[in-house]
């Protein structure tokens, strides 16, 4: 069994590196100070969440937290950057390439039934070999995708937008 502790542990940021509760805390949904102050005591420094009545509506918003990696060929990249770029200018701010990737999977999940559809239409293929000197076939293979994508998201109908 562990000896008790005679200090105090250290309340430095490293040291709460490895604080699961503050963790915890770090990557919980926001919550408004508003109901922070009339659900819990000034000392308490926990979030609380506020119970949630049947009849009013609950919205969970996911925190964002699982990576991925793609490999992209220099023209997807470039044509990813550009898109990046393209809505920092038009929205003024310095969103990132995951704010833009997340926005794309929300429009897809939107259209994820007449993608499916289109994608059905493509058929059986052989994934080409990721070796080098079968850039044309994989350009193919990925033209097929592409095509069935944006037929995909051109039958779909319009998102119900929420401004």
């Amino acid at each position: 069994m562990a000896k008790p502790l005679r200090t105090p542990p250290p309340s430095s940021s490293v040291a709460r590196l490895f604080d699961l509760d503050a963790a915890a805390r770090a990557v919980a949904a926001p919550t408004p100070m508003r109901e922070i102050a009339e659900t819990q005591p000034v000392q308490q420094q926990e979030p609380a969440v506020p119970p949630r009545s049947p009849a009013s509506p609950a919205f969970v918003v996911a925190s964002p937290h699982i990576k991925r990696e793609f490999v992209f060929t220099p023209a997807s990249e470039a044509t990813f950057s550009q898109l990046v770029e393209i809505y920092r200018r038009s929205t003024g701010t310095k969103l990132t390439a995951s704010h833009v990737a997340r926005s794309l999977m929300k429009g897809v999940a939107h259209c994820m039934e007449h993608l499916e559809k289109e994608a059905r239409r493509i058929g059986p293929l052989k994934l080409p070999s990721n070796a080098r000197g079968r850039e044309l076939e994989r350009d193919r293979f990925e033209a097929k995708i592409a095509d069935a994508f944006i037929a995909g998201i051109r039958s779909a109908p319009a998102m119900d937008r929420e401004s």
